[in-house]
């Protein structure tokens, strides 16, 4: 029994390196026959990729919780219509006991995953396309915004609000990279900068923090001035999303962001990468219209170098989701609310923020540059998105490509069966 399952794992192993090292040249030969002899089928791929490429983009771009659910599905789909004829080859392979039999065999492989390999190469840049397309329409076109927005309100908030906190921290890009603690104080510039700025805005975006474990949930988009995480903030996480920097007060915090924070915990607001507000919670303390509640925030505006200090009690105005007799704030040293938001305590931030020192109009100067709380990024995803003025599109123009391509040879598959 050794022998024969020795000899069966040899052949196995010969055939498919022999079906690897003929599947490029398979690729190339079966692109040129679908273009030569069978063009209304590459017009099919394309015109599949295209449209599946849009409806990804569209859907991880404004309702990524239900695009991760239909990419995954599609692959699992898709795996499920693999697997059987992987396991039937591997199978054949096993019992391919001459050259010329692992030859033949080897043959037929590569023209199959030439065939594959073609799809993905017909279909892959119509759905580059449709993704591309789908990013401007989105971002700038306002019945796409609309549309979409009501989308993730209907569908995506409600997903969002069903699922563990747990998994919205878990895959890519939720590690945190730097180190955001120093004993039991928290960084808060370092948290801002996890989260850059829209440029241009289009709508909030918003994401969970919890720097003990190192781990920050997805990225998660909302509509043109609210956002919907998903996910309860508990004791020590620290909350940030982005308002509209050219809305008339995009440095003050909504009651519903005010709300959502628990009581004395933080929560940030980016308004651009030039504007920072780290905000007290009001948690699930009673606010009805017209009455009062303790405002707590300090204001970091990074290009003038001015920081604000609010500690007042306020009215609540139900009609803008907002308070009345707001006031400008008491204007604090800029360098000791920086080193501040750089050491605040985890436990009771307020202990911190409250005690920035005063302003001391004699040491201003004239000649410090401005802060940017934006994040400099290098990364391909950045420079991509640069290449191609996406902004920050960069991501999820190479997620949805993906999906598109996959998506494309699930339907090609079917279609065939």
């Amino acid at each position: 029994m050794t022998e024969s399952w020795s000899q069966r794992t040899e052949n196995q192993l010969s055939v498919v390196g022999q079906t690897l090292l003929r599947t490029p040249g398979a690729v190339l030969d079966e692109v040129y026959n679908d273009l030569t002899q069978r063009p209304e089928k590459v017009v099919q791929n394309t015109l599949i990729g295209g449209v599946v490429g849009y409806g990804a983009t569209v859907l991880m771009r404004r309702a990524p919780v239900i695009g991760a659910v239909v990419a995954g599905t599609a692959l699992l789909a898709e795996g499920a219509r693999v697997t059987p004829k992987v396991s039937r080859f591997l199978d054949e392979a096993g019992s391919a006991n001459t050259a010329m039999e692992r030859l033949n065999l080897a043959k037929q492989g590569a023209r199959g995953l030439g065939q594959e390999g073609a799809l993905f190469v017909e279909t892959l840049p119509a759905a580059g396309f449709g993704s591309r397309l789908a990013l401007s329409a989105v971002e700038k076109s306002a019945l796409s915004k609309n549309v979409s927005s009501a989308f993730a309100e209907r569908l995506e908030y409600p997903l969002r609000r069903m699922m563990p906190d747990e998994l919205l921290f878990r895959g890519p890009g939720t590690k945190i990279k730097t180190n955001m603690m120093n004993g039991d104080t928290v960084d808060l510039i370092a948290a801002a900068r996890t989260l850059p700025a829209q440029k241009p805005y289009t709508v909030e975006y918003g994401r969970m923090i919890d720097p003990v474990k190192g781990r920050m949930s997805w990225k998660l988009p909302g509509t043109a001035d609210a956002v919907e995480m998903g996910v309860v903030q508990k004791p020590g996480q620290i909350s940030i999303h982005l308002h509209d920097p050219n809305v008339k007060n995009p440095l003050a915090p909504s009651i519903k962001d005010w709300r959502a924070v628990p009581k004395d915990e933080v929560g940030l607001i980016k308004a651009g990468d030039d504007n920072l507000v780290a905000y007290i919670g009001l948690g699930n303390e009673p606010i009805a219209a017209g009455s009062n509640a303790h405002l707590r925030a300090v204001v970091l505006e990074g290009k003038t170098r001015q920081a604000f200090l609010h500690d007042y009690v306020a009215k609540v105005d139900t009609e803008t989701l907002g308070f009345t007799n707001l006031q400008r704030g008491v204007r604090v040293d800029f360098d000791d609310a920086m080193r501040a938001f750089n050491q605040t305590q985890r436990a009771n931030p307020w202990s911190t923020l409250s005690n920035i020192k005063p302003l001391d109009a004699s040491a201003l100067t004239s000649t410090a540059g401005g802060v940017d709380f934006g994040a400099a990024t290098n990364s391909f995803g950045a420079r991509l998105s640069r290449k191609l003025n996406l902004g920050d599109g960069g991501p999820t123009l190479l997620r949805s490509t993906i999906t598109g391509t996959t998506a494309a040879a699930l339907a090609e598959g079917l279609f065939k069966s």
